[in-house]
Parts: structure tokens; C-alpha cells; sequence
């Protein structure tokens, strides 16, 4: 039998709810306005008063569009009000494990204590959070099961359990650490798993976590945001780096630049601090914990203005204002330039994307106009930034 689905698709326009009206606590609603947030996004709006009904819920929906508070709110009402004791929330990357870790900081006033179990970190400091019992474990799979194997932490009392990015942690080969973890969670327990997309592969990770899940659909997995313009700009290999120092030049709002390999965002890296190109620098999975920590906060503040960086930057990760995304390098994978692309536009906030494209990317962009069902404009490049359409 099909599980129920919940979606945004019809016509008839209804009123936005407000955080009351999703049967959240004032305290609660009163933290979100303090940090800028007056009104449910689609996906909180639909999946926040499943949670707090205690539904196992599925959710799919386009980056940007706010899933982190969709799964901390719920949980911390519960927390908060002893329907739960334990949660846990599992996260591909330690960045958004991180990310998730701060969110969770806005709530410190409810004396509800978290902690982090990823990897690249202090295993000591580590270990010594978990000998507090936290209430909430925020982990990547790897290192979470290090800790299960080492008899650290222990999950049958963990009753409520949330896969962040589902459909990135099985791109990154997590499904047998997923399946151990799942094993470990032998008490009563409400899963919510947050993807966005929908292939075969996920379903059928969520239906080993929960058979009796409701799917949350929101917005088409396979779209662009409608706040993002993006563009083709067709350009010789050669001219790429010209092309993108010309870019940096020209804007002067925050821009993250995609490439393909780790080798090449350092090269390129290396390339434009040379030209003296200022406010520069590149994060990937090959630097250090705390460099990966230290650039992310000097990106979301004034010290940095472009990063230059890997896939590992286009899931999850929650940077504001991004008001370019380039692809330096077009992906082999049609759905990355999707997640790519939706570190712009994020929250209702326009955005801008250029791709750069040769000759060799013709069918990488064939995939992809497939794949959003939409035909990019492309333009010609010219040396000093003319440009006319191809």
C-alpha cells in the first residue's frame, strides 16, 4: 500500500499558517522572530504538525527551503515538554552537522544540552560531552558509529530520529553505516527523514526506518528556485580564469565557485590570489577541521567574499546573501548543479548563476535541461565581460 502524501500542488490558494497555528509553544515562536523568522516556509508548515503528532514523516523539498527548523522545532517541543527524552539527528557532513549545532544554540534558554559526534574533531572533548548525556546527539554517520562500536553511546532510549540530507549520505556511500545505526535503535522510536529528492534509493531507505511514513512533497525536487536566474556562458577553457576574475572584479557581493576536483579549486585558488585578487579562498574536503570552520565563519561575515570550493559546499550548508553561484566547472551529476545552484536564492531572496560551458559540455547540459525540464540561455563570452547571446 502507498504511504499518504501531503503536496503544495493545488491551485487553490490558501493563507499561509502562522508558528501558532502549527501548535507551536510561544516560547518557541518567540525565539524565531528574534532571529528574523515571522512565517512558516511550505515544508514547515506541512511537516511540523505531523512531527508533533508523532508521525514518522518523509519529507522531499528544494534546498532553501527551510527543512532544519522543520525537524529541530518538533523536537524541542518535545523535548521541552518530556514527551521525549533523547533525539538524535544524523547529518552527511560535519559542516551541517555543525550548522545544525548552531541552530540548536538559539534554544539554549530551554536547558536542553546537545552535542557533536563527527569526525576531524577532538575525540577527548568529545567523549567527554557524551559522559554528560545530552539530549540531543547531532552526528555524521562514520564517526557515530565509531562510538556505537566503542560502547560510548548507546540509542535504545533515543525516541526520536531524523536523517538529514538523506539522499546526500547515500550518495557518499553511507547506506551500510546507516542500516548498522538503524539497528541500534531497538526502542520506540518517531523517524523523520529529509531528502531533496525522491529516488527509488531513498523510499526505500525510508521504508527500512519507518514503514508507515506520510510523504511531505514540496516544490519540485527537480527545479531551479524561481528566485535564481541562471545562464550559460559559452567560453574557451582558456579564457575560464580570465572570465571569472572579470566576475570576481564586477561583483561585489558574496560568491561561491564550483570545480569538479579538489585539484583544481586549489590551483585555481592559487591562480587568483596571485593575479592579487583579494578576499579569496577555497574549501574542500581535504582541509582541516578547523580551517573548514574558520572560512565558513569568515564567508558568512565580511573577511571573506568569494569561496572557491567542492561539492562538499553545495548541500545543506546555510550561507546568506550568496548573491552568485558560478560554475567554474559544469557537474557530471545533473542533480548537483540543482544543489549548486540553491546556495543563491535562498529564503524568498533573488540569486544569480552562471555556468561556464565548452564544447565538451554538451551533454552534461543536455542532462540537465532534462532533468529540470527547462532550456538555459546561453550567451557568448568576450574578453573585459562583453557578452551576446549565443
Amino acid at each position: 500500500m502507498n504511504s499518504p502524501k501531503l503536496s503544495n500542488d493545488n491551485c487553490t490558494p490558501v493563507p499561509a499558517p502562522t508558528f501558532t497555528e502549527l501548535g507551536l509553544d510561544e516560547k518557541l515562536i518567540q525565539i524565531l522572530l528574534a532571529n528574523g523568522i515571522m512565517t512558516p516556509s511550505a515544508v514547515q508548515a506541512q511537516s511540523i504538525p505531523l512531527a508533533l503528532e508523532g508521525k514518522n514523516v518523509f519529507c522531499s523539498s528544494e534546498t532553501g527551503s527551510g527543512k532544519t527548523l522543520a525537524f529541530i522545532l518538533p523536537m524541542i517541543q518535545k523535548l521541552t515538554s518530556k514527551t521525549i527524552d533523547q533525539a538524535l539527528v544524523i547529518c552527511p557532513t560535519r559542516e551541517i552537522a555543525i550548522q545544525t549545532q548552531n541552530v540548536l544554540k538559539w534554544f539554549c534558554d530551554f536547558k536542553i544540552t546537545s552535542a557533536l559526534v563527527i569526525g576531524g574533531t577532538n575525540m577527548v572533548e568529545q567523549k567527554k560531552a557524551l559522559q554528560e548525556y545530552p539530549n540531543i546527539l547531532v552526528a555524521t554517520p562514520g564517526r557515530l558509529l565509531d562510538m556505537l562500536n566503542s560502547g560510548l553511546i548507546w540509542l535504545q532510549y533515543t525516541q526520536y530520529v531524523v536523517l538529514d540530507e538523506a539522499d546526500r549520505m547515500l550518495d557518499m556511500g553511507f547506506e551500510e553505516e546507516l542500516l548498522k545505526i538503524h539497528a541500534e535503535l531497538t526502542g520506540p522510536h518517531q523517524t523523520l527523514l529529509f531528502s531533496a529528492t525522491l529516488f527509488p534509493e531513498i523510499k526505500k531507505m525510508a521504508k527500512r526506518y519507518a514503514s508507515d511514513f506520510i510523504e511531505v512533497i514540496v516544490g519540485s525536487p527537480r527545479s531551479i528556485a524561481g528566485t535564481v536566474e541562471h545562464v550559460m556562458i559559452d567560453v574557451s577553457e582558456s579564457d575560464k580564469i580570465e572570465a571569472l576574475r572579470e566576475l570576481i572584479v564586477e561583483n561585489t557581493g558574496k560568491m561561491i565557485v564550483f570545480f569538479n576536483t579538489i585539484k583544481k579549486t586549489d590551483l585555481i585558488t592559487g591562480r587568483l590570489k596571485r593575479m592579487g585578487i583579494r578576499g579569496v579562498d577555497c574549501l574542500h574536503s581535504q582541509r582541516d577541521q578547523d580551517t573548514r570552520e574558520r572560512l565558513i565563519a569568515s564567508f558568512r561575515g565580511t573577511q571573506l567574499n568569494v569561496l572557491l570550493a567542492s561539492d562538499v559546499v553545495a548541500r545543506g550548508l546555510d550561507i546568506p546573501d550568496v548573491e552568485l553561484v558560478v560554475n567554474f566547472d559544469i557537474p557530471s551529476h545533473s542533480e548537483d548543479f540543482i544543489h549548486r545552484l540553491g546556495r543563491t536564492g535562498r529564503a524568498g531572496k533573488s540569486g544569480r548563476a552562471m555556468s561556464f560551458y565548452t564544447a565538451l559540455d554538451k551533454l552534461k547540459v543536455a542532462s540537465i535541461e532534462k532533468l529540470i525540464n527547462d532550456k538555459i540561455p546561453l550567451y557568448k563570452y568576450k574578453l573585459r565581460g562583453r557578452t551576446t547571446r549565443g
